[in-house]
């Protein structure tokens, strides 16, 4: 159902199929929960996605959690399958999932953030806080809208290693990577701001830049500014030595464990683990303009590559892929994947909905939000797959983020 509805009319409500006229008398009810909720159709929607998602979980593909909002309220949230198959311990909406590349966004938040505090600019060069690195005329607009031109930091690392036959560190950081690059002597395949390429790396740079202006961990940056603000207590960053409740661990389809491997101590191409709840914590901070302001989110949320096939439809901002609808209507989205791990998080701007599945078991087929969309009745589009053509995310090894 569009939200034209609620314009043309306030008092013509259909809910669960069954037609039940609603006054407005008290100009409050237009905020209530009661009224909002008869608005948007909630009970039948809910009940749909209900369905929806338990076939999928009897079909045997499907171990994860799931919500889905419209305008604020959480029409279905639920858990299916296992944290940990090997002790049956049952997945909850408590549980932390590795967001792959959905992580980027955060990357960009922190950025942003440091950008907001007079610390940054946009158009600064890499070489100003790296000039170990050989990427002249590079900016931090460049790596967040992956026009930086640079090679994969999962291939290079991990062909190093293996042709030279030795085992890497046993912690291996974004340092690692970055010491590494300058020793090669890595250079970029293209000049900056020539086309669109999906890039893991110009993010591993970004998150070690935030440590850099910061001068603390970009783990405890993020658990400063954003994740403990607004109240995100399942949310966290790989790597940083604590223990945490409801962690969950990543499975190939067969339920055969992912083993962990040494890259995954790197961060912000990936590393951020949450909740589905936290996730909505986060989506409602940011529209309500709660630690980013709207007006950079207004950058972030625009596309920066008018090269992309179908730049009319989708494109690229700052950690988000943005899409247009033929109405004027907008939405952003990422997906993620990694060691078994997929995720998808889709927040339609104009519709205010909200879609969050994170699962633990591989299954890409949760990057088509289509039918919840249907289901909702809001903007809806075919979404690219992470690790596509279209961005060249995968290529390590069988991981993609």
């Amino acid at each position: 159902m569009r939200y034209i509805l609620f314009l043309l009319t306030s008092i013509a409500l259909f809910a669960c199929g069954d037609s039940t006229a609603v006054t407005v008398t008290d100009s409050s009810l237009a905020d209530s929960t009661d009224y909002i909720r008869k608005l948007i159709d909630a009970d039948r929607k809910a009940n749909s996605l209900d369905t929806f998602f338990r076939n999928k979980f009897r079909e045997g593909v499907f171990s994860g959690c799931v919500l889905v909002a419209e305008r604020g309220q959480i029409l279905f949230s639920e858990a299916y399958g296992w944290e940990n198959h090997e002790e049956r311990d049952s997945l909850t909406l408590e549980s932390s999932f590795q967001l792959a590349s959905v992580s980027k966004q955060f990357t960009a938040a922190a950025i942003l953030l440091l950008v907001q505090d007079g610390k940054l600019s946009l158009e600064d060069s890499i070489r100003n806080y790296f000039p170990q690195l050989p990427y002249y005329n590079t900016t931090i607009h460049h790596l967040l809208t992956h026009r930086a031109g640079l090679d994969k930091y999962t291939n290079i690392c991990d062909n190093y290693y293996r042709e030279k036959k030795i085992d890497p560190p046993a912690v291996y950081t974004n340092d690692s990577v970055i010491s590494l690059f300058a020793r090669l002597n890595v250079r970029a395949f293209r000049q900056p701001d020539q086309k669109y390429d999906y890039s893991n790396t110009g993010y591993v740079i970004l998150a070690s830049l935030v440590e850099k202006i910061s001068n603390m961990p970009f783990h405890e940056f993020m658990r400063q500014r954003i994740f403990e603000p607004l109240g995100m207590k399942q949310t966290w960053i790989y790597g940083d030595g604590k223990e945490h409740a409801h962690r969950t661990r990543g499975y190939y389809k067969s339920w055969n464990r992912w083993d962990e491997s040494f890259l995954d101590q790197v961060s912000g191409d990936k590393g951020v683990f949450s909740s589905v709840g936290d996730m909505f914590l986060w989506d409602r901070a940011l529209r309500k303009g709660k630690i980013i302001s709207l007006e950079l989110q207004r950058k972030a949320y625009t596309g920066y590559s008018p090269e992309l096939k179908d730049k009319e439809r989708w494109n690229y901002g700052y950690g988000w892929r943005t899409v247009s609808f033929d109405d004027g209507a907008t939405a952003v989205f990422h997906n993620g994947w990694w060691h078994g791990y997929t995720s998808a998080f889709y927040r339609g701007l104009t519709d205010d909905v909200t879609i969050i599945i994170l699962c633990n078991k591989f299954n890409r087929g949760i990057y088509n939000v289509q039918p919840v969309l249907q289901i909702l009745g809001a903007h809806h589009f075919e979404i690219p797959e992470e690790g596509s053509a279209q961005d060249t995310a995968d290529g390590n090894s069988g991981n993609g983020k």
